[in-house]
């Protein structure tokens, strides 16, 4: 995907700046760090940065799909789920990718062990929608649909309706998220495509996480740009080691609470920014606090938080 992006998607933490409390190779990536909330009505549409040789000829995607099957695919997006990648506490996943960041509390993060498996997906939504020729251009779509989505650089990516024309007031822009990276863009209808359920059995590859026991050292993510920018600096376009900590009963906070090592170094993230003075240590539950109150339903979609009329099944789908 693109380089050089950037965008306003971004949840802020409610403390003001008086609150104290509480040279690896490379693959595919997003990025997105900027200000503002995270209401898709302030978003600025911005793509990937860094695009490399490694994952991006296997994450291609190419076309739509057949009119037989079209509407009848359309007709079942409702009930079409794919489901969050499941992980296990306190287990290292070594090797894993950050693909896209909002700040260090909203990033997303691929697991290294369902690389190969998402690349052969990719090959295969490729090759079917290649042999495509027209869109579904239906107005029907709705937020929340899933569906597959066509990329600037011509290929396809699973992805997921954030906001429709009527929410956008506009009468040719969807606002989409693309679930196996945690990106989001701006496309036309023309560029959305209904999604065969072979496409929908492999859990979405972008999971949302927060960064352990961080917040900034004052204000919020969008007052503290150095630091913003020195996260992204140092696990941008790395490999990772990547724990996942498991939360308190009362810890609502959705996304992932993960520790994270620089692979090459094995750098804890964490003390690193410590050290330079960039974050002040808290409980996880204190990330809870600042953050869930300003959750929208466009989140829900953004960050794979499934509704309450939304079903997911415990298949394990961990790696081995």
């Amino acid at each position: 995907m693109d380089s050089n992006r950037r965008s306003v998607r971004h949840l802020e933490p409610k403390n003001s700046s008086s609150e104290t409390s509480t040279n690896d190779p490379q693959r595919s990536s997003t990025i997105d760090s900027g200000h503002g909330s995270l209401s898709t009505t302030t978003r600025t549409p911005t793509l990937d940065r860094a695009t490399t040789d490694t994952l991006s000829s296997s994450l291609s995607r190419d076309t739509p799909l057949d009119d037989n099957n079209a509407q009848e695919d359309l007709q079942q997006n409702k009930t079409i789920c794919i489901r969050p990648q499941s992980v296990m506490v306190h287990k290292c996943y070594e090797q894993s990718y950050v693909s896209h960041i909002d700040h260090p509390s909203a990033f997303f993060i691929q697991l290294e062990c369902f690389r190969i498996k998402y690349e052969q997906l990719q090959m295969e939504i490729n090759e079917f929608y290649s042999e495509k020729s027209t869109a579904n251009t239906s107005s029907s779509w709705k937020r929340g649909d899933y569906c597959i989505v066509k990329y600037n650089d011509g290929q396809f990516y699973r992805s997921r309706i954030i906001a429709t024309p009527k929410e956008n007031k506009t009468i040719n822009s969807y606002d989409v998220v693309y679930i196996d990276y945690g990106n989001w863009n701006k496309v036309r209808p023309t560029d959305i495509h209904s999604i065969e359920r072979k496409f929908t059995t492999f859990p979405a590859q972008a999971i949302p996480c927060s960064l352990h026991k961080s917040l900034p050292i004052y204000g919020t993510w969008c007052e503290n740009p150095d630091t913003m920018n020195f996260f992204e600096d140092l696990v941008l376009n790395k490999y990772v080691d990547v724990i996942f900590h498991s939360k308190s009963p009362r810890n609502y906070w959705p996304l992932s609470f993960a520790e994270l090592k620089l692979s090459s170094s094995k750098s804890n993230v964490h003390e690193c920014m410590l050290e330079q003075r960039l974050i002040k240590e808290v409980s996880n539950e204190k990330i809870s606090q600042e953050f869930y109150h300003l959750l929208k339903s466009a989140d829900h979609i953004i960050y794979s938080i499934p509704y309450e009329e939304e079903e997911h099944d415990d298949d394990n789908d961990d790696c081995p």
